[in-house]
C-alpha cells in the first residue's frame, strides 16, 4: 500500500460509528423541528423551536459525554479531564444564568 492508496478501510472508523449515526439523527431531529417550528400556529411553534434549541444545546454535550466516557475506559486520564472540564464550565454557565448574576 503506497503513501496515496486508501483502498483497504480504516480499522478505526468503527469507533465513531455509534456517533456518527446519532449525529445524522439529531440533525433529521433538528430540521424536522425547525420546519413545525415554522409550519404550526402559536403555542405549538413556541414548543416546537424550544425542543430545537434543547436538542441543539444538548447534542454537543451528549458528545462530550460519549468523548470523556471513552477516554476514561481508555485510560486516557488527560483527555477525560479536560472533557470533563468544559463539562464543569458549561455547567457552571447554566448555574450562573440561572441564577441571574
Amino acid at each position: 500500500m503506497t503513501v496515496g492508496d486508501h483502498s483497504a478501510p480504516d480499522p478505526r472508523l468503527e469507533r465513531y460509528r455509534p456517533l456518527t449515526k446519532s449525529l445524522r439523527a439529531v440533525l433529521v431531529m433538528c430540521s424536522a423541528l425547525a420546519v413545525a417550528a415554522l409550519v404550526l400556529p402559536d403555542p405549538a411553534s413556541r414548543w416546537m423551536g424550544l425542543a430545537m434549541f434543547a436538542v441543539l444545546v444538548g447534542a454537543p454535550i451528549a458528545r462530550v459525554l460519549w468523548l470523556v466516557r471513552r477516554w476514561i475506559r481508555r485510560g486516557d486520564r488527560r483527555f477525560a479531564a479536560v472533557g470533563l472540564g468544559v463539562l464543569v464550565v458549561i455547567g457552571a454557565g447554566v448555574l450562573l444564568a440561572a441564577l441571574g448574576v
